[in-house]
């Protein structure tokens, strides 16, 4: 015979008669002072009349006092070189292409939801001019990926015209070792590694803008991606003139004889050199040799 266990339940049972009864006296109960307890009374102002009584929590909230706001001084944006005030940003409109075309720049002072899904807006170029490379590796595509997704959308936010993502030849390492130096020696065993490189590459940018935009990147580095960055400065047209004139003038200054106290020291210090090696030269003896 199956017997079962008995289930006690957690359930707390309550008669009906004492339901009842809280059901009845859900009304407020006056309370009797006693003769040993002080009844306790509510304060009178100067007019007459009894503040209303507060619990604990409602107390607490009417003794605080309410944070003043500071209003910040109006400062003007258009001596900022600003083109747009920015407390009006973002702007809330719905933007649709078969409607009304618009321009990256009303596209990026328009709240889109879910902005960084979308594939990055990508600046034209405007001179060609090479300013940074990235070189990306990791051992996992598609975070990876993600990383050079989230660098793209930098850069766009920052005004830079970077390239697409170009795939690079991986990088492929292989081991051969013994599966077990004892039952399985002449068995052996094949590791393999491999390093996926990607890279994108930045024109027509200033230094700063660049440097701005990498240190971005290397704050919030993805784990588990490497990045190598290179960086090109140009310098100003003639650069190569002038430190060859400034060469030329560090030259003739160093030429120059030097006159007054310094010529006469440097004399004074020449004579007694001259005379230290003669007193050292007249006490060395002289030996004769016979043939």
């Amino acid at each position: 015979m199956l017997r079962l266990a008995a289930v006690r339940s957690t359930r707390r049972c309550v008669p009906a008669a004492v339901q009842l009864s809280r059901l009845l006296s859900t009304g407020p109960v006056a309370s009797a002072s006693t003769p040993g307890t002080a009844s306790e009374t509510p304060a009178v102002n100067a007019e007459g009349v009894a503040p209303p009584k507060t619990r604990g929590r409602k107390l607490k909230r009417a003794q605080q006092t309410k944070p003043t706001k500071v209003q910040a001084e109006p400062t003007d944006w258009k001596s900022l070189g600003l083109k747009y005030d920015p407390e009006t940003l973002p702007v809330v409109q719905k933007l649709d292409p078969y409607t009304k075309e618009y321009d990256e720049e009303e596209y990026a002072r328009t709240l889109i939801h879910g902005r960084s899904l979308h594939t990055p807006f990508h600046h034209p170029r405007t001179h060609d001019v090479p300013v940074a490379s990235i070189h990306f590796r990791s051992h996992h595509i598609p975070i990876m990926r993600l990383f050079i997704h989230f660098a793209s959308h930098a850069a766009y936010s920052l005004g830079i015209p970077v390239s697409k993502m170009v795939s690079l030849p991986t990088q492929r390492r292989l081991w051969t070792v013994l599966r077990s130096p004892f039952a399985h020696k002449k068995s052996q065993e094949n590791f393999e590694r491999r390093v996926h490189k990607r890279a994108i590459k930045a024109w027509d940018a200033h230094p700063d803008v660049v440097q701005r935009w990498v240190d971005y990147l290397r704050k919030h580095a993805m784990p588990g991606v490497g990045m190598r960055v290179t960086t090109w400065q140009r310098m100003p047209l003639g650069i190569g003139m002038s430190a060859l004139q400034r060469d030329k003038v560090s030259a003739k200054d160093a030429s120059v004889r030097p006159t007054g106290m310094a010529t006469r020291q440097i004399e004074e210090l020449a004579q007694k050199i001259i005379q230290e090696e003669r007193s050292s030269s007249d006490s060395v003896p002289t030996s004769k040799t016979t043939a």
